[in-house]
């Protein structure tokens, strides 16, 4: 009987050691292929993603709403994972034009915030005033970058 109870022991303690040393490196593999997914899907959506987040805006503050409205969003985007929740996130910087009668004006610029959860992007109207995607993940030790691999190539 002793026997069992120190197999069972001894069994439990390497399934646990198992789980330990193998969680990160599986994580990461489910990690990497949502990425794809998720990259797709926001490339797909992402005018309407951008009219949803300057409705959201717009929900909080009408003028607000109305300078994300008039800007220009760069198409490069930069990828990034909350280091807390694990959620990918979609970066994208905004140029606003600077005041018509303003002769100090220079461009100002802001980040964009697109999260991906279960399956989903997800627009709040999060944003970065004054930052850029990379300047976000730079300074922001809550972002860390996500590498993203180039689609490999088909021989012909």
């Amino acid at each position: 009987m002793g026997v069992l109870i120190w197999a069972g022991i001894l069994s439990v303690c390497v399934l646990a050691a198992c789980w330990l040393l193998l969680r990160r490196p599986l994580r990461q593999i489910y990690e990497d292929v949502h990425v794809d997914h998720a990259r797709e899907l926001f490339h797909q959506q992402r005018e309407w993603l951008e009219a949803r987040f300057i409705s959201a805006l717009t929900r909080v503050d009408h003028a607000e709403g109305q300078r994300w409205e008039s800007a220009q969003w760069e198409d490069e985007v930069l990828w990034a994972r909350d280091r807390q929740t694990r959620h990918l996130l979609a970066l994208v910087c905004v140029h606003f034009d600077p005041a018509p009668f303003d002769l100090m004006a220079i461009s100002r610029h802001a980040t964009a915030l697109f999260e991906y959860r279960k399956g989903r992007w997800h627009v709040e109207g999060k944003r970065l005033d004054e930052v850029r995607p990379d300047e976000a993940v730079g300074r922001n030790q809550r972002f860390e970058a996500v590498a993203i691999s180039p689609p490999p190539r088909r021989m012909v």
